[in-house]
């Protein structure tokens, strides 16, 4: 569990014990939660958004999944706004609850995860089909190249990590990226994605 609020983490992991799950540990630092992935078996990391007055977590959701891909990121945060649930979609989390849902949506959401779930609380839900809105494809087709770097988007690859495996530099990453919203008019990678779905480009692994 990462959460930087002390009272909330150990409220949060009676309440998980009392239903039957295993609390292996508890840090208000994302590196912390890396190490510990890297170190032990851990089925689910649940994550708050911000850890601090203002830094954002999404950045380590890549870094837990690559660190120890079996392991699922779920988010649990106090915000639920159009930017916060991008970023965490686009990180590649599991799922992504608001604390101010019932202990019940909880240890759902929990199980739904750990079955290999998509879970959305049903404000963030919405937020997330209005981002997704279907839009035109462009009738302009991607290359082999830029269908592979939507396809890497979709698993959940950073730009850093696209460019690092394709060995290519970040700024050719971003051209592709560019050209892809481009051409299936859309307006965000996220968008990207879907609509590459949508349309049978890639597919959800």
């Amino acid at each position: 569990m990462v959460e930087d609020h002390q009272m909330v983490a150990a409220a949060l992991a009676d309440t998980l014990r009392a239903h039957g799950f295993a609390v292996a540990g508890i840090t208000d630092d994302g590196n912390d939660a890396v190490r510990i992935v890297q170190q032990s078996h851990i089925d689910i990391v649940i994550l708050d958004l911000r850890l601090g007055e203002t830094h954002d977590a999404s950045a380590f959701i890549p870094r837990i999944i690559n660190a120890s891909p079996n392991t699922k990121v779920l988010v649990l945060s106090a915000w639920s706004d159009d930017w916060s649930v991008a970023r965490a979609v686009e990180a590649g989390c599991h799922g992504y609850l608001v604390k101010d849902q019932s202990v019940k949506e909880l240890i759902d959401g929990i199980h739904g995860v750990a079955r290999g779930d998509a879970v959305f609380a049903p404000t963030v839900m919405s937020t997330v089909l209005k981002l997704l809105r279907p839009g035109s494809t462009s009738s302009e087709s991607l290359t082999p190249r830029e269908t592979e770097v939507l396809q890497r988007l979709a698993d959940g690859s950073t730009t850093d990590l696209i460019a690092a495996d394709l060995f290519v530099s970040v700024n050719t990453v971003r051209n592709h990226i560019h050209n892809i919203i481009r051409k299936l008019n859309v307006h965000s990678r996220l968008e990207a994605v879907a609509t590459g779905i949508r349309n049978g480009l890639i597919q959800v692994h």
